[in-house]
């Protein structure tokens, strides 16, 4: 008889997993704000895990399978993929899980748990594939506890709009701390430009943006050999008339020295700078940013094309009063060929910076 049991147990389960409706991803993406998720028991503490299950009860996505499948096992946290990196998460303490692919071409998630001051909570998760076609997106829900319904929302990216429309998005999720990121990959620096949006309790705001491997405080030259540090707190994305791509400007809270940084020769170099301290005066040309220092006369010329430095020409005077003229950095230009390039810079303009806050790496 247990044979027996055990036989139409099987029959059962199989019959079941055929009859479930699986998504794609991109019905998901497209479907998931259209409908409200009960929550069986949720009651007015549910854990990370039941919400998932919720939500793949309603949506039953491949991705999230395998991370409940281990979720089975209460004492399960992180199991490695040996072959090919990534792995499978599960942390309750701080209410999130992950399917991290290990940056092959299979799907991935993950998904975080916040508590709201008015007892509700607010679920999110990120769904993503990175072919066939590339998706990647989120999904929000405010947990009622007195009804044990998840309701969708909007979220802070609702809003957000790239800096670039060629810039490819990501979002990141914490495992520990409370903030989301919004990142996009510029493809000038080469890396993620990371919109950081914090919580206040009930939802998530705009609180900085982090550039990967952009460090800059800058150290100005004072003449009476002292020197100090500025901060830079902001920055902007500046974009010259007749052209398209940005270049970067960095700011102190004052505005009174700033940095313009751009690409150049495969690095993020400072091409220009602004400081009256260090008697260096920034002004902008329709596709030249030009620095003039009183000291030795000096004047840097950096022109730019498609938010990278085409060329950077440098006048001098050397230790003798004579002129000295250089393009990226080599005395190989005559000084009357170089006149007439910087005769066609044209008339300067006038910037005004869309700021936000940054916070750098020092």
């Amino acid at each position: 008889m247990k044979k027996y049991l055990l036989l139409l147990l099987a029959m059962t389960t199989s019959m079941y997993a055929l009859a479930v409706e699986y998504h794609s991803l991109e019905e998901i993406r497209d479907q998931w704000a259209s409908r409200n998720i009960k929550v069986p028991q949720g009651g007015k503490t549910p854990g990370i895990i039941q919400l998932l299950k919720a939500f793949q009860d309603t949506w039953h996505s491949y991705t999230i399978g395998p991370v409940l499948e281990k979720a089975k096992n209460p004492n399960f946290t992180f199991e490695a993929d040996e072959e090919y990196g990534g792995g499978i998460t599960v942390d309750r303490k701080n209410g999130y899980v992950s399917l991290d692919n290990g940056g092959t071409d299979s799907d991935y998630m993950e998904a975080c748990l916040w508590r709201r001051d008015n007892g509700h909570r607010l679920f999110i998760i990120r769904l993503g594939q990175p072919v066939d076609p590339e998706i990647e997106f989120l999904c929000y829900y405010d947990y009622d506890p007195k009804t044990f319904t998840m309701y969708p929302e909007t979220g802070p990216e609702q809003e957000f709009h790239p800096l670039n429309k060629d810039n490819q998005l990501g979002y990141k999720l914490p495992q520990k701390g409370k903030d989301i990121i919004i990142s996009e990959y510029d493809i000038n620096l080469g890396s993620n430009i990371n919109h950081v949006f914090s919580w206040d309790g009930n939802k998530h705001h705009f609180s900085h943006i982090s550039i990967d491997d952009l460090e800059y405080g800058y150290r100005w030259f004072n003449p009476k050999e002292t020197d100090y540090l500025v901060n830079m707190t902001k920055i902007a994305f500046i974009t010259l008339p007749g052209h398209e791509d940005y270049f970067y400007l960095l700011s102190d809270d004052e505005e009174e020295g700033m940095l313009a940084l751009a690409p150049y020769k495969g690095d993020l170099e400072l091409i220009g700078i602004n400081n009256p301290i260090s008697l260096h005066q920034l002004s902008f040309y329709p596709n030249v940013v030009v620095t003039k220092a009183e000291i030795n006369e000096y004047t840097s010329y950096a022109f730019l094309k498609d938010g990278y430095v085409l060329q950077m020409i440098d006048e001098y005077r050397d230790s003798s009063g004579q002129s000295k003229t250089t393009v990226d950095g080599w005395d190989d230009i005559s000084e009357e060929a170089s006149r007439e390039m910087i005769r066609s810079i044209g008339q300067p303009i006038q910037i005004k910076p869309e700021w936000r806050k940054v916070r750098l790496n020092d």
